[in-house]
This record gives structure tokens, C-alpha cells and sequence, in this order.
């Protein structure tokens, strides 16, 4: 399928089927588009910045804007054989389609690891350049960015950070709408630091079409707008590099499949370290002198917990952070997905007990057992709404039997993973582990 990620006033490239209007656009825009995408992201920015980006954070948030909409046209069920991987063109605006098309296949190749699919890209000229409002332009003094999701990692990342005090941050949140907006409110004001927080909307629109809820690609959004704030600070414009900071925990950043049934591209691979790698090449190759970071790189959930530099805070606040992969509009989590296993292990590894946990879950212990066994009947529903559950007592089974390198396999191996394949290993084998302790502690192993 053709897609071409486009402003409003520009002609879409022969062949095409749906084009995405991103950074303007309005109801008669949206008529001459399948969707738009960051309409709301300049005047945003603005408000809080009163300076215009670099150049080239506003092209790879064009290809950003271009990804995620193309995502929610394609549906997998409806266009892929296996279910899953699709093949997509891609024809995005920028500034300098020379230089981007240059390095269109490292880009394709970082697309495709982060969302199983085969991308094709074009870039044709049209990049963004705003004009920004005619008002003092406002200091930025902040030091680095960080990512703020609403999630336990970033909120430990953020408590860590201001704890410190060794770094300011800008805390950069892809706003969403519901409960998790609330939290990526909450917890800044929770820290003292309300100032330095800027919350941006992607806010992608398909309708009248099938959308594909995967959304594998949300990441590299999240991300864009990082670097639209990393660009906006002053240690920016006088030329020396930004961090910005994507904390998570090794474990769910490292995405080893529970077991060989399970491909690994149905977990998010946001901040995993071959990913970050390809991209910070990228940007590199950009000229766009930002460092990604992670510091909880070789840390499981349960140790940033345990580790983290403000106790007081933690407990505050942890209970009200998201974690669940399958939440939905209940903004509630189940309980029983991966994210949520991992999420419940890490209170129990923190405190050592399980009712630490204030968290309220769809599917508490009791729902997943019945006399110690796992309980594939509960209310009617079929086995695999357990799957995460099988597959994870699957993994740790296999590791009993074989060991924790079998069970890792390729998935970390020295030729991607370099000097540190050891220390990638042992957390992976650390965050089964942790969720291993939880299942015991439930009667579920």
C-alpha cells in the first residue's frame, strides 16, 4: 500500500492511496486526506517554547507523524498472509529529501525491527517551517530531556532525576486522552517540576477506516517529540549535545520471545538496544546532537523500585502510575498480560510481600487460580486469554530444564550486543526470574 505523509497544500506523488495531512489541517483537509497527524503539535510547542526546533527534528518528526499514520491505514488482518507483517511505501516531506533518501535504507531497516513489517520510503521536498509567534523569546536552561509516559519506569526516572538534582529536565509526554493524561499531570506537579513539562498530541485520525491497534510504531512519536524539545534548549542552540533520557527497565526493553510460539515483534520494542542503536546512528548521521539514554538498561523493574532515590515518593506515587498492555478505555489494569506481571513482580520484589501492591487490578491472584491451579475457565473465557500467564510458567519451566542460555538463544547474541552480551543475558534471566518469585508467591508455580 502507498501512503504519502504530506502538509495540506502539497499535491500527493502519483500512485498513491491514502495520504496523511500532519502538522495542519482541518475539517476540509481531513476531506482530501485518509488522515491527519499533529495538527495541534506547533501551536503546542510554541506556546511553551516561543523558538522554532531545528530543522531537521521537524523532518524526523514528519517521518515520525508519517509512520504512525500509515500504521493505523494498514490493518493486518485485513493485507498481511501471516496475520502480521505488511509492506508499506512511505512518501514523507522534508527539508532535504537529498540527504534523507540517502539514508533510506538504514531507515527502513530500523522501521521494520521496531514493527515486523517491510517498509519502502520516498522523500520528496516539503519540509515544516513554522514560523514561531512574534513574542520574547522564553529561556530554556533545562540541561537534558526525559520521556514521562505515566508509566512506573518513567515516573522512577523521573524520581531519580530530582532526587539527584544533577540534571534538569524537560519532561516530554505524548499526551494521550483519558486516565493516563491525568497521570502525566500528576506526577511532574507530585516532583515540583510543572514548569518543565511539555506535552504534546499526535493524535492520529483514520476514520472511516479499519485501524490497525497495534501500534507498534507509537515509540518513534514519543521519541520526535523529544527531540523537538531537545532541540529547543538553549545548551542546544550553543551547540553542545542533549541527553534525552528513555528510562526502562532491561528486562521488557530487552523483548526475548517467553518462547519460540511467541514472535517477539508482538511485544513493543520502544527502547530496545539494537533499536536505540540504529536510531542513534541515525541521528548522528543527521547532525542532530542529541544522546539517547537509558540507565535502567541492566536494572529489572523490581531494582529500579528498590533502588530508587526518593522511597517516600515512590510509595506516593507508584500505585498510580499505567503499566497494562490491554487496559483500554478502562484506563484498569488486567492483571494478567506481560507488562502487568512484570509490573506486580517488581512491588513484590520492592517490599517482599505481595499486598504492597495497591494497584487495582481486572483479575487479581484469585482469578487466575483455583485450588493452586491455573483456573482456564474463570467466567467462561476461552485458555488463551491466560497466554501470557502459560508462556511465561512455559519460559520458566524451560529454563529449569535447559538453562537461561538456551532460553535466550539468539535473541542476545555478541555479534548485536557487543562486550556487554553478558550483562544483557543476566538481565533477561533476572526479570523472568522476578516474575518467577511473583507466580510462586500466588501458588502459580
Amino acid at each position: 500500500m502507498k501512503i504519502a505523509a504530506l502538509r495540506p497544500d502539497q499535491a500527493s506523488p502519483p500512485g498513491i492511496d491514502h495520504r496523511i495531512s500532519i502538522f495542519e489541517g482541518d475539517l476540509g483537509a481531513l476531506a482530501n486526506s485518509s488522515g491527519q497527524a499533529g495538527v495541534s503539535v506547533a501551536n503546542e510547542l510554541f506556546s511553551w517554547a516561543g523558538r522554532s526546533p531545528a530543522t531537521k527534528a521537524w523532518d524526523f518528526t514528519a517521518l515520525a507523524l508519517g509512520v504512525v499514520g500509515a500504521d493505523r491505514l494498514v490493518n493486518r488482518a485485513l493485507v498481511s498472509g501471516d496475520g502480521w507483517t505488511r509492506v508499506i511505501d512511505l512518501t514523507v516531506g522534508v527539508s532535504d529529501p537529498h540527504t534523507w533518501q540517502g539514508l533510506s535504507g538504514k531507515i527502513e531497516e530500523m522501521l521494520s525491527f521496531l514493527t515486523g513489517d517491510f517498509w519502502n520510503l520516498s522523500f520528496v521536498e516539503g519540509g515544516y517551517h513554522p514560523a514561531p509567534p512574534k513574542k520574547p523569546v522564553v529561556a530554556r536552561p533545562e540541561t537534558c530531556v526525559a520521556l514521562l509516559s505515566g508509566g512506573l519506569d518513567s515516573l522512577i526516572g523521573a524520581i531519580d532525576m530530582e532526587a539527584v538534582g544533577k540534571d534538569v529536565p524537560v519532561y516530554v509526554s505524548n499526551r494521550v486522552r483519558g486516565d493516563v493524561k491525568s497521570r502525566q499531570q500528576l506526577f511532574p506537579s507530585a516532583l515540583g517540576a510543572t514548569g518543565r513539562v511539555l506535552s504534546l498530541n499526535a493524535n492520529p485520525r483514520t476514520p472511516g477506516v479499519p485501524a490497525e491497534i497495534s501500534q507498534r510504531p507509537r515509540s518513534i512519536v514519543f521519541i520526535a517529540f523529544g527531540l523537538l524539545a531537545a532541540t529547543l534548549l538553549d545548551r542546544y542552540k550553543d551547540n553542545e549535545a542533549v541527553d534525552l533520557h528513555t528510562p526502562e527497565n532491561g528486562f521488557i526493553s530487552l523483548n526475548v520471545p517467553l518462547t519460540t510460539a511467541r514472535r517477539g515483534s508482538l511485544s513493543t520494542r520502544t527502547t530496545h538496544p539494537r533499536f536505540i542503536q540504529m536510531l542513534q546512528n541515525l541521528l548522528n548521521e543527521l547532525g542532530i546532537n542529541v544522546r539517547l539514554q537509558n540507565r535502567y538498561q541492566f536494572k529489572t523493574k523490581g531494582v529500579m523500585m528498590a533502588e530508587c532515590q526518593d522511597q517516600q515518593k515512590l510509595e506516593e506515587l507508584a500505585s498510580l502510575s499505567m503499566s497494562c498492555g490491554r487496559a483500554g478505555r478502562t484506563y484498569t489494569h488486567c492483571g494478567r498480560c506481560l507488562p502487568c506481571l512484570v509490573r506486580r513482580s517488581s512491588f513484590l520484589r520492592w517490599k517482599g510481600r505481595l499486598d504492597a501492591d495497591d494497584t487495582k487490578y481486572l483479575h487479581p491472584d484469585e482469578a487466575l487460580r483455583v485450588d493452586g491451579r491455573i483456573n482456564s475457565e474463570f467466567h467462561g473465557k476461552a485458555f488463551a486469554e491466560y497466554d501470557d500467564v502459560m508462556q511465561t510458567l512455559t519460559a520458566l519451566d524451560y529454563v529449569k530444564r535447559y538453562g537461561s542460555r538456551k532460553w535466550i538463544g539468539p535473541a542476545i547474541g555478541s555479534t548485536s550486543f557487543g562486550s556487554r552480551v553478558d550483562d544483557y543475558r543476566k538481565t533477561a534471566e533476572d526479570g523472568l526470574m522476578e516474575i518467577g518469585n511473583f507466580l510462586e508467591a500466588t501458588g502459580l508455580r
